[in-house]
């Protein structure tokens, strides 16, 4: 079984972090299909934390989860953090395949997408 979970960073605001999980909601709707379990999760100030969110889908039976950071750069978030954090949990969980996707500001087209909304 397959899972998806879109990481932000999680706010003191929690109308914030409700648009966060309004938004992953909103997205699994239009990848219905591609996964057969979908979350979201926070790297700080809010709940799932990321570990939590893992944990919740291998329990449920997944054993590929593929992990979105969104966030628009390449900060210290997705270049330490959130690798440090799928060590872990590979350690914990040999038998299942962890993928950190690129960031939500390196994928192909972006920039012209924005660009075209705005």
């Amino acid at each position: 079984m397959n899972g998806f979970i879109l990481v932000a960073h999680g706010s003191r605001r929690a109308a914030a972090n409700e648009e966060i999980a309004a938004f992953a909601h909103s997205l699994s709707t239009s990848m219905a299909g591609r996964f057969a379990l979908m979350g979201h999760a926070f790297w700080e100030l809010a709940e799932p934390t990321l570990e939590q969110a893992i944990d919740q889908q291998v329990a449920a039976g997944a054993r590929d989860i593929r992990l979105f950071p969104y966030f628009l750069a390449e900060g210290k978030h997705v270049v330490k953090d959130l690798p440090s954090v799928l060590v872990q949990k590979r350690e914990q969980y040999p038998d299942v395949n962890l993928t950190l996707l690129p960031h939500l500001g390196a994928l192909p087209g972006f920039a012209d997408w924005l660009g075209h909304q705005l």
